[in-house]
């Protein structure tokens, strides 16, 4: 690969740094490539994206991780690739405001909005 070369898309402004970047950016974002699920209304702009949703969902297919006994949907860009950093690599989050720590980001905004801000939740229990 050189250095510095950018592929420009000639309909937004968007730069690639790679031909095939550029190339699936024009697929999705420009000509609206949809591959639709044969079993559900689900409709993806990859391919590869597809057959993840079939898998998971239709087919039923689980990544076990290698370190404990959880199961999750997808493997290295989902569901156990936030498991494994999550929970165990100890990735953590502190507030700055009390002695509450979370092992993700969005974990520590919603007790930051519940705990001081004062936003109330609903109850998924409870209408």
């Amino acid at each position: 690969m050189h250095e510095g070369v950018r592929y420009p898309c000639d309909q937004c402004d968007y730069i690639a740094r790679r031909s095939d970047h550029l190339k699936k950016h024009k697929k999705s974002n420009h000509e609206r490539v949809q591959y639709r699920c044969d079993q559900c209304d689900h409709s993806a702009t990859f391919s590869g994206i597809l057959k993840r949703h079939k898998d998971s969902v239709h087919e039923g297919v689980r990544y076990s991780c290698d370190q404990c006994d959880h199961n999750a949907a997808q493997s290295a860009i989902g569901t156990l690739k936030k498991h494994k950093e999550s929970k165990l690599e100890g990735a953590q989050y502190s507030c700055d405001q009390c002695d509450y720590f979370a092992t993700q980001a969005r974990t520590l905004k919603r007790h930051k909005e519940s705990k001081h801000e004062g936003v109330k939740y609903p109850c998924d229990q409870c209408v």
